[in-house]
């Protein structure tokens, strides 16, 4: 049967139509906007500075940084929920405040709507105290909260994060009650502590690093002691067998829109390897070592298995959490 002049001219005009279609453009084109959902100072600021100008140079366009610190990490992430399809605007992943965000909390964006890039450094929380402190030890902090329901302040950089939930975990098992104040980050936790505004904080131990001789570590939350506090004793070490709280970390890495890696794949690919390059290069091991870091690399597809899992297994504190956040 032959074709219709109608035919024959319909296929003709959509072939002119996709040959005059412009290609898509190689990513990225222009700057770059990296969403950070803490404050400046914190550890997520710490980890990523140092990859700015190596991404930078290896995206051949600025990386911009954005800050966008509240409630736990979710502004942040909102925004790049909102207006990150195009590839243009990334997050700075922190984990597992990304995960519980979406336990905790009741964000614009589900848990899969994002995709890591990649993690790449990881640390668990250590309590400290100024070293003017009359609390010695974390057995002294709890018995000082026993003594004092609700007067013992400990600043918090969230209600989301690993760091808090040790908190709500070890009132609930121990039984006593701090008084949490989330400041908004890993910077004020610091400031309030060594101000004398909060009698003790919870932060990452390379945060403190540096202020390492003003400050009195009092218990490490993981299976060994941390390499840069070797004489602060672990949780397991000082609390009875009664008291056991979870080996809680936290992770670094960057994530994108889920469309971006979807309807992009070259882009996101490009992304991705800048990112590998950029974490395993002599200068970004030279930053980890100052910060007292180690570089833990996760790739994309294990990254987010790796999320998935925590926000089932956070899905268990839930409500010690909302109840702690309450109070």
């Amino acid at each position: 049967m032959k074709k219709s002049f109608f035919t024959i001219g319909l296929s003709m005009a959509t072939a002119a139509i996709l040959s005059a279609a412009p290609a898509f453009a190689e990513w990225p084109d222009k700057p770059v906007r990296l969403v950070i959902s803490f404050a400046p100072g914190g550890g997520m600021d710490q980890s990523v500075l140092p990859l700015k100008p190596l991404l930078d140079e290896k995206l051949g366009q600025p990386v911009l940084f954005d800050y966008r610190a509240g409630a736990g990490g979710r502004i942040g992430f909102e925004q790049v929920y909102m207006n990150g399809a195009d590839g243009y605007v990334i997050g700075a992943l922190s984990e597992p405040h990304f995960s519980n965000s979406t336990v905790f909390d009741t964000p614009r964006y589900a848990i899969d709507d994002m995709v890591p890039v990649g993690m790449f450094s990881s640390d668990v929380p250590i309590w400290f105290v100024h070293k003017d402190s009359p609390y010695q030890t974390l057995e002294d902090l709890i018995e000082a909260a026993r003594e004092t329901p609700g007067e013992i302040t400990v600043a918090t950089g969230s209600f989301t994060g690993e760091q808090y939930l040790s908190l709500a975990i070890l009132e609930e098992q121990a039984g006593v009650t701090f008084r949490a104040v989330n400041v908004g980050g890993g910077g004020p936790v610091m400031t309030n502590v060594l101000g004398g505004h909060m009698d003790a904080g919870v932060i990452r131990p390379a945060s403190i690093l540096g202020i390492k001789d003003e400050v009195r570590g009092l218990a490490v939350l993981g299976a060994e002691r941390n390499s840069n506090f070797p004489d602060v004793p672990t949780f397991d070490e000082q609390l009875s067998d009664d008291i056991r709280i979870p080996h809680l970390s936290s992770s670094r890495g960057f994530m994108v829109h889920r469309s971006f890696a979807e309807n992009n794949p070259e882009g996101f690919a490009r992304l991705e390897t800048a990112v590998y390059e950029a974490v395993h290069s002599e200068a970004y091991a030279d930053a980890l070592e100052r910060m007292g870091l180690e570089l833990t690399w996760v790739p994309s597809d294990e990254a987010a298995e790796a999320i998935r899992a925590t926000a089932a297994s956070m899905e268990q504190y839930r409500e010690l959490v909302e109840a702690a956040a309450e109070r």
